[in-house]
């Protein structure tokens, strides 16, 4: 339905609004998209229909160069595909430009679908895909997806996407957290797809029953490729990695940057609340007496494992937010091998604003440093090992990457 004037304008005050007081990344220029403002708002509020009110909106936004920046609408319409499928892509251009799947996480729609790593979208309900415009789908919807598999044939794959729930927070289709297998009687693996929830205490307890279901392993590989990041469950990663409680870095928002502040004076987080009384308490904690949300997080003091010391963990190039944090603190602190390619950096930390007739505009509100007070946002994490999977390895079924990481631990 096209949007009035009136709805029009009233969403690009509170865009206005949201930006010039909450959103926060040191990197942004944040001057030079408020010089250009002005004129992008005469042009959004000159749209003819809801589409290029929503395109011109996020030309706009792009303005500001940041990761975590996003406008879209509750209805669940033109998410990308790592965030609907729980797929991500690979360019392909060995038999013209195309898009091969990379990261296809176990428990997600392109998964139970039965599309596999190595296969190559060409077309959606007749519709040809190619790059550099990235695949996009609309939640609620049934798709009818081409594809070429490994062995050169073309399959029809019907696809149905959940309806979109309440939350608006990718990614916008669940999918299984995590998951462990055996490589062997002495190697574990563990695959993590997102960290779930604010407090993380789910998150917290299916990762450690899937630890349990490992057994007495020796050395172990942790899985974050395809990991879009989330809420505080990527604690309880970072802890299981070594024994004592450490620093790990920290976040301000715009208020506490604009003011200074020291890191070791932050309020500071060294435990995911896995108890009704704990969460209770840090409801209160962060709601009522600490309403900002600049934090210093510490490892929580799990004690010895097993594995420690034994750890490869596998990242690559759509390895975001969350689990780049933990890839850094991994290898900054020699606690695991890393294993791949370099992560998205897009390490901030962001929130939903609701902004009028179902929009939702997210933006970071907090930048995120590590205790030697480096800013992974744009510039990421690199591997000790760099692995990147080529079209033949993709096509033939082999994971390269962790069959390297299996030899290193």
């Amino acid at each position: 339905m096209n949007l009035t004037t009136a709805q029009k304008t009233q969403i690009v005050d509170k865009i206005e609004q949201y930006i010039n007081t909450r959103f926060f990344n040191p990197l942004a220029n944040l001057p030079a998209w408020k010089e250009s403002w002005p004129e992008a708002r005469g042009r959004i509020l000159a749209s003819n229909t809801s589409e290029d009110f929503e395109e011109r909106v996020r030309e706009s936004l792009a303005g500001l160069q940041s990761s975590h920046v996003a406008f879209f609408h509750g209805s669940g319409q033109g998410v990308p595909a790592p965030y609907a499928l729980n797929a991500t892509f690979l360019k392909s251009d060995d038999a013209g430009p195309g898009w091969v799947f990379l990261d296809v996480l176990e428990g997600g729609v392109a998964h139970k679908a039965g599309i596999e790593t190595g296969e190559q979208l060409i077309a959606i309900n007749g519709n040809s895909v190619r790059p550099p415009e990235m695949p996009r789908f609309d939640l609620g919807s049934a798709n009818e997806l081409s594809i070429v598999s490994r062995t050169g044939q073309t399959r029809s794959v019907p696809l149905v996407l959940p309806a979109p729930t309440g939350k608006g927070r990718p990614p916008m289709s669940e999918v299984r957290t995590v998951h462990a297998r055996k490589l062997s009687d002495r190697v574990g693996y563990v695959r993590v797809a997102y960290f779930p929830g604010a407090a993380g205490d789910k998150f917290a307890l299916a990762y450690e029953r899937a630890i349990a279901e490992l057994g007495p392993v020796e050395s172990i590989v942790i899985d974050l490729r395809g990991n879009v990041g989330g809420g505080l469950g990527s604690l309880r990663v970072m802890s299981s990695l070594c024994a004592d409680s450490r620093p790990i870095g920290y976040n301000v928002t715009r208020k506490v940057a604009d003011q200074g502040y020291r890191k070791d004076k932050l309020v500071r987080i060294d435990q995911i609340p896995t108890t009704k009384l704990a969460q209770i308490k840090m409801l209160i904690r962060f709601k009522v007496l600490h309403r900002d949300r600049s934090i210093a997080l510490f490892t929580e003091g799990l004690g010895q494992r097993r594995f420690h010391g034994r750890v490869a963990m596998l990242i690559n190039e759509h390895t975001k937010s969350a689990a780049e944090m933990i890839a850094d603190f991994a290898g900054a602190n020699q606690l695991a091998t890393l294993v791949g390619t370099r992560t998205a950096g897009e390490v901030l930390g962001a929130v939903n604003f609701l902004v009028g007739e179902g929009y939702r505009l997210r933006i970071p509100i907090g930048g995120w440093m590590t205790w030697n007070d480096r800013l992974l946002e744009g510039s990421g994490v690199l591997p000790h090992v760099e692995v990147r999977p080529s079209m033949a390895t993709l096509r033939a079924g082999q994971d390269v990457a962790l069959q390297r990481a299996s030899e290193l631990v």
